[in-house]
């Protein structure tokens, strides 16, 4: 069975205190346990009518399909890769996008962009290094993690996973393989940590899933996206999911919106579907 949780009106004034604009529309939230085999579960696109997934940080090469009831179908390796730290997945009418971006340390200096046809099967590569980043000791703290790969057009958007500024720096990256050293093109003032993105082409909604370091998960709907993008138009959801770590997101609707979390050694992974009105 789902479960089903609504925002109280004590959580979203506290809320108003710490994060920008939160919106006052009606988030309905139910969810799905999902199985142990996708208990990193950190990136989720479509195929074929079911969700795709796969585990992040050293994981299998493995995408992983599985239903509306959380019952996984079928799983795919994707020869030719190395998962270092996937972190998201894209996808456009010919390709999927699949992000090992992951940095937490910040000593990575090869992260790349797998480019899959539809049937999972590697055909090129993007890589990407930041043109801030002069050091790459180990470190807690520092703006050159990114977990959040959306489809753009004929561009791809990357947002980061600052644990600096809990701000988002944003990178426009072209779908053609090759090297793009990155400079940001926009910051979003999220306050949080940023681990997903989905784009829904047809309505022109962005949509980010993250968390602030005290465990609050986040849901924000950026209508009319666009590089820079105009802040006030922003809408912010506190989700009331706790203990959870949100990691993906697909856009189904400006209306519907699907998200997955880690199980966190709490329990299950999870998938959670948001009605909002």
């Amino acid at each position: 069975m789902y479960r089903s949780n609504h925002l109280s009106l004590i959580a979203l004034l506290l809320m108003c205190l710490v994060v920008p604009k939160l919106s006052h529309a009606q988030l309905t939230l139910t969810s799905k346990d999902l199985p142990r085999a996708i208990n990193e579960t950190s990136g989720l696109e479509v195929h074929k009518g079911l969700f795709l997934t796969f585990n992040d940080s050293g994981g299998t090469t493995e995408l992983f399909t599985f239903d509306q009831g959380g019952q996984l179908l079928n799983s795919f390796e994707v020869q030719g890769t190395k998962n270092v730290d996937w972190e998201d997945i894209a996808a456009d009418l010919d390709h999927y996008y699949l992000a090992d971006t992951g940095n937490n340390f910040g000593k990575r200096s090869d992260q790349k962009i797998y480019i899959l046809n539809r049937s999972f099967e590697l055909t090129d590569t993007i890589t990407i290094s930041y043109k801030a980043q002069k050091s790459f000791k180990k470190r807690k703290k520092h703006p050159f993690d990114a977990e959040a790969l959306a489809s753009f057009g004929d561009q791809l958007v990357l947002f980061s996973k600052d644990r600096e500024t809990q701000n988002s720096a944003v990178y426009l990256i072209d779908k053609t393989p090759g090297h793009y050293t990155l400079t940001p093109q926009d910051t979003l003032d999220v306050r949080c940590l940023i681990t997903g993105a989905d784009y829904h082409e047809a309505s022109g909604l962005m949509g980010l899933v993250g968390y602030s370091p005290d465990g609050v998960q986040y849901l924000y709907l950026l209508p009319e996206f666009s590089v820079p993008y105009d802040q006030s138009k922003m809408q912010t959801f506190v989700l009331p999911v706790n203990p959870a770590q949100i990691e993906a997101i697909h856009v189904e609707s400006p209306s519907v919106i699907w998200m997955t979390s880690e199980d966190e050694g709490l329990g299950l992974p999870r998938l959670f579907k948001a009605t909002i009105e």
